[in-house]
């Protein structure tokens, strides 16, 4: 029975992580790689999320941001008001409402969670406004082992794997050598 318990535990784990993946939201990161033209008091950046943002506007006027529906619909982000200080910037999600290229997003598989390394899955862009002035952001979708739990368990199940290797490696080589006359003079009777 206790045999039966071992042999098992591995599968329940597999199983119990591979559960608690798809439970989980889809651990990406956005980042934005250029506005285009650079637009002075405007600073958009990447965030956890694949189509989350940090807008802050220091600017004065409002920020809108295009989807790309046919009209695009415009997403409006008011101008924060003037401090002394710089207010923190907010965090946008771009709308469910529109139509965004990061909108679907593929599933993580199973090699990115092996490799435990930043993939891009998207590269996408967008339009906007500040008051008269035109933009572009292109940004990218990262998958982040980072925020992926189970990408960790991955990387210990393989660290494991291999400290059992060369574990048994280390353990199997000097017993084998030392009975190798046992077993070589079996197989010569056997002959």
């Amino acid at each position: 029975m206790k045999r039966l318990v071992a042999a098992l535990a591995p599968a329940g784990a597999l199983l119990l992580f591979s559960a608690s993946a798809l439970a989980e939201d889809q651990p990406f990161k956005t980042v934005v790689d250029t506005i285009v033209p650079k637009t002075p008091g405007l600073t958009i950046e990447g965030s956890t999320g694949g189509c989350d943002l940090l807008l802050q506007n220091q600017t004065g006027q409002d920020v809108v941001l295009f989807d790309m529906s046919k009209p695009a619909k415009p997403f409006r982000f008011a101008a924060q008001p003037k401090a002394a200080t710089p207010r923190p910037p907010i965090a946008v999600h771009l709308p469910t409402a529109g139509v965004w290229p990061c909108a679907s997003l593929p599933a993580v598989n199973e090699d990115q969670r092996w490799n435990h390394a930043e993939t891009t899955v998207g590269i996408w862009s967008l339009t906007g406004t500040v008051g008269a002035l035109s933009f572009k952001l292109n940004a990218r979708t990262v998958y982040d082992p980072a925020l992926d739990p189970p990408s960790d368990w991955t990387l210990y199940l393989r660290i494991g794997a291999g400290v059992l290797v060369v574990g048994g490696l280390l353990i199997a080589i000097p017993y084998l050598f030392t009975r190798r006359r046992e077993i070589m003079g079996d197989s010569k009777k056997a002959g």
